[in-house]
């Protein structure tokens, strides 16, 4: 499933945002996920705020998840987003987001995908090693299958 939803085109690294910021931090993986996606931007961003202003997606260690559950939406996906700088982001454990995991379902999911997908990345996201290779691997290909290899079956 994961497999699926998570492709080399749709890793960010090195990303920049401005002032470091939540907000726009959110503004630029709205526009990078609406690129990669098709969907519009604006609509990405407010669904994400709305999530945000719910309870923060900031899951600490230097990881948030934003997720975005959208209308007409066939084929869900997950993007990485990896910021060249820290971003303020009121993460649970009050530390700067590294990289936002970004995950887009359809708003209908009679599967609870949406939840399955969430529920594993927070499980892996407790292991030390998986979140070093999340922050630090420079090659798309090999994050996206070091991902789908590491959550493998937890995620069908």
């Amino acid at each position: 499933m994961i497999g699926d939803m998570l492709k080399p085109e749709a890793v960010f690294l090195g990303v920049e945002v401005p002032d470091h910021k939540k907000k726009s931090a959110l503004k630029t993986v709205s526009k990078l996920c609406a690129q990669y996606s098709g969907l519009k931007e604006n609509v990405l961003l407010k669904t994400f705020m709305g999530r945000e202003k719910v309870e923060s997606t900031g899951f600490g260690g230097g990881v948030a998840i934003p997720h975005a559950k959208m209308d007409h939406l066939e084929k869900p996906f997950i993007a990485i987003v990896r910021f060249a700088e820290p971003v303020e982001w009121d993460s649970i454990d009050g530390e700067p987001v590294k990289v936002a995991i970004a995950l887009v379902m359809p708003r209908v999911d009679a599967d609870n995908t949406h939840l399955q997908v969430l529920s594993n990345f927070s499980r892996k996201l407790a292991d030390d090693s998986f979140i070093e290779h999340i922050l630090n691997d420079e090659n798309p290909e090999e994050l996206c299958s070091y991902i789908v290899e590491q959550m493998g079956d937890e995620s069908k």
